[in-house]
């Protein structure tokens, strides 16, 4: 089962379900399914029910980039809930990062752009320290063809210090780490756009990388 956050915003559970589309397809001997934390279906008690009657363990994939507050409480809570929901236990894999593989889901999104500069767009969480383990990661494992800046939506890591950092050179593009479409992504778009910054298309959702990702969590835990 994939876990991801949900939202109000149609965008994002239709790449979840894509996401979801990708790895049932490239595991066909798995039984994938995609539930949601939040705002909308299914949600993890309704998946539970679905499941209840059948033998085996689940494996519960959170679709998170961060070791944040879901990842650490959110995602056990839910895995307690499917388990006694369905009658079956629940095994969690590490959440989606930090791993290698995101940095090259970027690199899938950059892969028809020529900038060589680029600010990555992050969410941002009330845990810094989660994102500065993604950043650490995403920094040792981008290739060196571009020279790359990280920024956020909420006041950690501003857009201007990211530019500034970069040398704000003519060739710069902004790219979304964020698995989902949606408000936050539109957000990282608009910022740019009003800082002159073009932005690269595409989510993690839609990458070959992060359907591997997801596959190795599934094999590995």
């Amino acid at each position: 089962m994939l876990l991801a956050h949900g939202s109000p915003d149609p965008r994002h559970a239709r790449d979840v379900a894509a996401l979801r589309g990708r790895v049932a397809a490239a595991a066909p001997h798995l039984r994938v399914r995609a539930a949601y934390l939040d705002h909308h279906g299914p949600s993890v008690g309704e998946t539970a029910r679905d499941l209840a009657g059948h033998d085996g363990e689940i494996t519960l994939v959170p679709v998170l980039l961060t070791r944040a507050f879901h990842a650490r409480v959110d995602i056990p809570a839910a895995a307690t809930e499917l388990s006694e929901g369905s009658g079956r236990c629940v095994r969690i894999t590490d959440a989606l990062g930090p791993d290698p593989l995101l940095a090259r889901a970027l690199e899938e999104l950059l892969a028809q752009r020529s900038e060589c500069q680029v600010v990555v767009f992050l969410a941002g969480s009330s845990r810094h320290d989660a994102v500065d383990d993604l950043i650490r990661s995403l920094t040792m494992s981008l290739t060196p063809e571009r020279a790359y800046a990280f920024a956020t939506l909420d006041d950690y890591l501003p857009l201007p210090a990211a530019l500034k950092g970069l040398g704000r050179a003519a060739d710069t593009i902004a790219v979304s780490a964020m698995i989902a479409d949606g408000v936050l992504r539109d957000r990282m778009v608009r910022r740019s756009a009003e800082h002159g910054i073009p932005f690269a298309d595409g989510v993690l959702a839609q990458t070959d990388a992060l359907t591997e990702l997801v596959l190795r969590r599934i094999e590995r835990g």
